[in-house]
């Protein structure tokens, strides 16, 4: 069994930073081309069509992933997953919500402070799931929970900020 030699000691930060999702790209798994990562990071995207865009509101949405070693079968994986609100009911939602779960997906989680965080690059998501509420008493929350899940074979890579924009465009 080969080794892994670790290249870095943890320090931990010294400042803080916020949390939560402001905004997400989506894009189905089909159309991403390429996704080119430089020094961990993607630094360019190429596509067929342009990326959707799911706006947040604050605290509501976020993704997590966690990673799996198994010495007993020599293997691991990366388990990834995204939980998106979407506040009220209109007929163009749900039938934009349709359309999200006849796909593979792959998802750009732009963070409140700015970073950016791609999920599925490798395989697309694996499994989607909505969830609509309708609430009870006036002050509920009215919408859908949409989750996207996934697997990896490497943890979730930060993407340059500098290359959103052209992801909107086609």
């Amino acid at each position: 069994m080969p080794t892994c030699p670790l290249t870095q000691n943890y320090i931990v930060k010294d400042c803080l930073d916020v949390a939560g999702v402001a905004s997400w790209y989506i894009t189905p798994f089909s159309n991403m081309l390429t996704a080119v990562p430089t020094a961990n990071v993607i630094t360019a995207i190429t596509k067929t069509v342009a990326f959707k865009t799911i706006a947040q509101e604050i605290e509501q949405g976020n993704w997590t992933y966690t990673g799996a070693g198994a010495s007993v079968n020599g293997s691991y994986a990366y388990d990834w997953q995204a939980t998106i609100k979407m506040l009220g009911l209109n007929t163009l939602d749900q039938e934009e919500l349709t359309l999200i779960l006849k796909n593979k997906c792959v998802l750009i989680a732009v963070m409140q402070n700015g970073d950016a965080w791609m999920l599925g690059r490798e395989f697309g998501s694996s499994g989607i799931d909505t969830s609509f509420n309708s609430g009870t008493a006036l002050g509920d929350m009215i919408g859908t929970d949409l989750v996207i899940k996934g697997r990896a074979k490497s943890a979730a890579k930060k993407v340059d900020p500098t290359i959103l924009a052209g992801l909107l465009t086609p």
